[in-house]
């Protein structure tokens, strides 16, 4: 982790952020990171607070409410989240879901199927609508190795489905 910059993790499970931070509060030596913050928050009310202050959002394989915003999209969400951006900064979501392997959730947040035709007509127009450009891309099962969540690592061993990543960057 880089030292010269403050990392923010923001979490609506207050249990995943006590776990994240008692680790972050170790001895560099035992893998902590004097450099972290946690904010114990929902994408739907991000505190005002961080407005401005990100060089880098990166949402990574989110579930329930997020993956809803991100997906579908919820413009009003998803302006939270340019908030918390500068306004060069840059944004990377990592996100799938299979309506086979997860009919429950899938039926229960009313998600799309995952298409190119979804992808390229329905989020990149939001997306630019809240002053992001992107690009989306399908990523090979085997990147998910790379990104460091136990999750990321989980699922790239589990049952084939589709991975795609945003990327982009703030508009002036």
């Amino acid at each position: 982790m880089c030292s010269d910059r403050l990392f923010i993790g923001i979490d609506s499970n207050a249990e995943n952020l006590a776990r994240y931070s008692q680790k972050a509060a170790q001895k560099p030596t035992k893998g902590g990171t004097p450099n972290a913050l946690f904010v114990h928050a929902n994408c739907e009310r991000l505190p005002t607070e961080l407005c401005g202050v990100a060089q880098e959002l990166s949402i990574l394989l989110p579930w329930g409410s997020l993956l809803k915003a991100v997906v579908l999209p919820d413009l009003a969400v998803l302006q939270g989240l340019r908030c918390v951006c500068a306004e060069q900064a840059t944004l990377r979501i990592v996100f799938g879901y299979d309506q086979c392997c997860e009919p429950g959730i899938t039926m229960a947040l009313d998600l799309p199927p995952l298409t190119w035709e979804y992808l390229q007509a329905v989020l990149i127009p939001c997306y630019a609508q809240i002053g992001f450009a992107i690009q989306v891309r399908q990523m090979e099962h085997t990147e998910l190795r790379d990104i460091p969540t136990t999750w990321a690592k989980r699922l790239s061993y589990g049952k084939d489905r589709e991975f795609f990543e945003i990327i982009g960057h703030g508009l002036s």
